[in-house]
């Protein structure tokens, strides 16, 4: 009986997948960049936020990671996450997720943002295991 209790304690364990909230870029301009080191833990999957104020012309992110923890980032995104569209820009809000790309560093950068009036980016994303 305490080894069926066990055991099914440690299937709905096994079966949460623990998530945390990371703070890429805050009050980023062009050129700003962050990195974070997770220790501990891989996150695979990613639900970003990015806020956009200043309404740019066009603005370019770039997000990498690797699962090393050194300092090479691969893009593991596709092109449609580093431009933004015109409506993100325009509504200064934008969503977009990342299905199984495991890192355990994450590096966002504001590649490129110009136009608007003193244009400022910020972006935080939700890692999953």
């Amino acid at each position: 009986m305490i080894a069926a209790i066990v055991l099914a304690v440690g299937i709905a364990v096994m079966a949460f997948a623990e998530s945390k909230m990371f703070t890429l870029l805050d009050n980023a301009t062009a050129g700003d960049n962050t990195t974070i080191n997770i220790p501990y833990k891989v996150y695979q999957n990613w639900a970003c936020e990015v806020k956009i104020s200043g309404h740019p012309d066009n603005a370019t992110i770039f997000l990498g990671g690797n699962v090393s923890g050194g300092d090479d980032y691969g893009s593991f995104g596709n092109d449609i996450y580093t431009q933004l569209p015109r409506y993100a820009l325009d509504s200064g809000f934008y969503i977009f997720s990342i299905q199984n790309r495991p890192v355990k560093t994450i590096h966002a950068e504001v590649a490129s943002m110009s136009g608007g009036v003193n244009p400022r980016m910020s972006m935080v994303c939700l890692g999953v295991e």
